[in-house]
């Protein structure tokens, strides 16, 4: 199976960090093909659209990643939670699905959310929860799996759910 894991913080060693690092091991481990996109290493600007609805091409690392999301058979992605929402990191990315967005609804993926959060309140997740599930359905894909990290700073925790990132990718079958 390709997977590409897209990572949406800015924290480079942080808990996000660890969940995508864990997923990517265990689904390696699998015998999956798993790349990484760190958007945070990358040049993505934000979506752009003209007055007829057309997307507006940008010279950036969108386009790389574009193709990569439409190749992909799963799309993995990895946030901190600020506000209540996802990194506008990530946020920028899946906004600019838009370019691809017929060849996006149109395909047979897979997609898994995981989310870390400072919060110990499991309820910091409730509008992201609600933001991941319309994302799913409105492309039509599968929804493969979730990791929910509140109180992610808290290693006993953080070694949870890092086994429960690593579960999600050894476990996923073609």
């Amino acid at each position: 199976m390709k997977i590409i894991v897209i990572s949406g913080s800015a924290h480079a060693n942080g808990a996000s960090t660890y969940l995508a690092d864990r997923f990517v091991a265990g689904s390696t481990a699998a015998g999956h093909q798993v790349e990484r996109y760190n958007v945070v290493d990358h040049q993505t600007n934000f979506v752009m659209v003209a007055e007829n609805e057309d997307p507006i091409p940008q010279d950036d690392d969108g386009a790389q990643l574009l193709n990569k999301v439409v190749a992909a058979d799963l799309v993995v992605l990895v946030t901190p939670v600020y506000y209540y929402a996802m990194s506008s990191l990530l946020k920028t990315v899946i906004d600019r699905f838009y370019e691809v967005n017929e060849e996006l609804k149109q395909a047979d993926k897979r997609i898994m959310m995981m989310a870390t959060a400072y919060d110990p309140d499991e309820h910091v997740f409730d509008s992201m929860k609600i933001n991941y599930r319309q994302l799913v359905n409105y492309l039509g894909w599968h929804d493969a799996g979730t990791v929910w990290d509140h109180g992610a700073l808290t290693h006993p925790q953080i070694d949870q759910y890092g086994q429960q990132a690593y579960d999600l990718g050894a476990r996923l079958r073609d």
